[in-house]
């Protein structure tokens, strides 16, 4: 006995399967389809990072005494830090930063090591290149942690450390703080880990968005939509059909962006692998949706390609996924409710790295399907006026 399917769900399957046919038997669109995001979750996970390596500094030194050499010895011995190199004057501070030779420059004064014996404040000046900025600020909180480690052995907080430990009052002393740092969730701050799981999102809204928005513009451009019109399928249920494929892509390249990521580049996943799939398709849904508004409002497949790119980007700003939320003036915190991927991101970071709790992957889930059954009603509703 044959399952016989309601004839609504039977046209809409015969539109999806059309749709998958147009996509997949062209050489250019499955080539276009599979290959760069491929490229790109690939190339964004060793180009893309905010640690700072192979950093070129430049000494000024007037002092010939212990503890300069022993602050440069130790810059030499980072790995953050690839070539030191010596200034003969002032003159030459401007032109080596000019022309990017260094990130920084070190300015030791001719007191700087006899100040440090004596227990008195020593200086060493550090001019950073500006237009570097992100960059220079984390070199120089690495220099900071280099100079305390210096300081931990300097005389003065020998003395005071001796007079803790022998009982004595070392109130006059350099005090001695014993700091431990533990990162929860991603131990050695491996910037992959945060930016991979975050990538899958942006990918896959750039997907969904570009999938389904071409589908409409393309039927428009080629002159196969007055035939669609004229099918049995009532304009709802053209609309709904057009969204399953930019789903089912969505679904496959999350599948291959997961594995990559987590076999390829070795970020831990720690949650539910049924949860993040559920989280996918309805956030699928929701780029789809978003997708159908941009290819309802659009003639042809360069409209919609570039209007695609207008929503999709300011969306991956304000999402979270590339800078914090907070960080954002208030009303774009605000503004980046409405924007699924932003609860994707944090759905998907909570799933790979700290096993999310029920309740808080479900909030985040809820306002992921508002925001897919917002974005699906308004472009099922723009593409009725639309035919």
């Amino acid at each position: 006995m044959s399952l016989k399917l309601p004839a609504p769900l039977r046209r809409m399957l015969t539109i999806v399967r059309k749709e998958l046919l147009v996509l997949l038997s062209n050489r250019t669109s499955r080539f276009l389809i599979v290959v760069p995001p491929l490229l790109q979750i690939v190339v964004f996970g060793w180009a893309a990072t905010m640690e700072v390596r192979n950093v070129d500094v430049a000494v000024l030194s007037r002092d010939s005494g212990l503890w300069s050499r022993e602050l440069l010895h130790r810059i030499e011995g980072s790995p953050t830090f690839r070539r030191v190199f010596h200034l003969m004057g002032e003159e030459e501070v401007r032109p080596v930063l000019d022309a990017q030779k260094a990130l920084f420059v070190l300015v030791f004064d001719e007191e700087f090591s006899r100040n440090v014996e004596r227990g008195e404040p020593a200086e060493v000046q550090v001019i950073l290149d500006g237009r570097r900025s992100n960059a220079a600020q984390i070199a120089a909180s690495y220099l900071s942690q280099i100079v305390e480690g210096v300081a931990r052995g300097t005389p003065m907080a020998r003395t005071a450390e001796a007079v803790m430990e022998g009982g004595g009052d070392a109130s006059g002393s350099v005090p001695q703080l014993d700091v431990r740092t533990r990162c929860w969730f991603n131990p050695n701050l491996e910037f992959q880990w945060f930016f991979l799981p975050n990538l899958i999102g942006m990918l896959s809204l750039m997907l969904g968005l570009v999938v389904t928005g071409l589908s409409v513009a393309r039927e428009r451009e080629v002159g196969t939509f007055d035939q669609l019109l004229v099918s049995p399928a009532t304009p709802t249920e053209i609309a709904l059909a057009k969204l399953v494929p930019g789903c089912l892509i969505g679904l496959a390249h999350g599948t291959i962006f997961l594995l990559i990521t987590v076999f390829g580049f070795g970020v831990p996943f720690n949650g539910s692998v049924a949860l993040l799939y559920v989280a996918m398709l309805v956030f699928s849904m929701a780029a789809g949706g978003v997708g159908l508004m941009v290819s309802s409002l659009s003639a042809t497949q360069q409209q919609a390609f570039l209007g695609a790119f207008t929503v999709g980007v300011p969306c991956i700003l304000i999402s979270g996924a590339v800078t914090p939320v907070m960080n954002m003036p208030l009303f774009l915190q605000h503004a980046s409710q409405i924007n699924p991927l932003r609860h994707f991101t944090t759905l998907c970071q909570g799933v790979f790295l700290k096993d999310i709790t029920l309740g808080a992957a479900l909030v985040n889930l809820g306002k992921i399907g508002l925001i897919s059954v917002a974005a699906v009603s308004v472009a099922v509703w723009m593409f009725r006026r639309r035919t």
